[in-house]
């Protein structure tokens, strides 16, 4: 299992450089166009949106596996032991369940968005909404692996922030 999320970091990090990448690209070949020619590309504010939509959907998983979300602080940096891993097993149940409710409507949004086409790209919608159940379904993946690891973690061993 740990060989499958190393292989899938490895491509959402890879994903998201490629993203930013040609979002960086197209916002400054857009500004040189539209500042040296006084022309823009009929995709490029469209695309630059839609990739930002990407990045952020495929950031997701990565930051929720090194721990990056916020969390109440004031909170998880007062309490340790069982009472901290309370508060991370609850922390994690909230959010196995809004991604489930997430990856659940991110679904029916694309299903629903297939026909629907971009203004300017003509391309399906389904293809800009996809990103977000496949991100939130990954960021589930990595949600319930830390939930296994914090109950299979004596409470005494946690430390700030829940980490074992």
């Amino acid at each position: 299992m740990l060989a499958v999320f190393n292989v899938l970091e490895k491509l959402l990090k890879f994903l998201v450089i490629l993203c930013n990448g040609a979002m960086l690209l197209l916002v400054f070949g857009q500004v040189v166009t539209r500042y040296c020619f006084g022309w823009t590309p009929y995709f490029g504010e469209e695309l630059a949106r839609y990739l930002f939509v990407w990045v952020v959907f495929l950031s997701l998983p990565l930051v929720a596996k090194y721990g990056g979300h916020m969390c109440i602080e004031t909170i998880t940096s007062r309490v340790h032991g069982l009472p901290l891993k309370i508060l991370n097993i609850f922390a994690d149940l909230f959010s196995l369940a809004f991604l489930s409710i997430m990856v659940f409507y991110g679904i029916r949004m694309v299903s629903i968005t297939q026909f629907q086409t971009s203004p300017a790209m003509i391309i399906p919608m389904s293809w800009v909404y996809s990103v977000i159940p496949f991100g939130c379904a990954v960021m589930w993946c990595y949600v319930f692996a830390n939930l296994v690891r914090i109950l299979k973690t004596p409470s005494s061993e946690l430390q700030k922030g829940g980490k074992a």
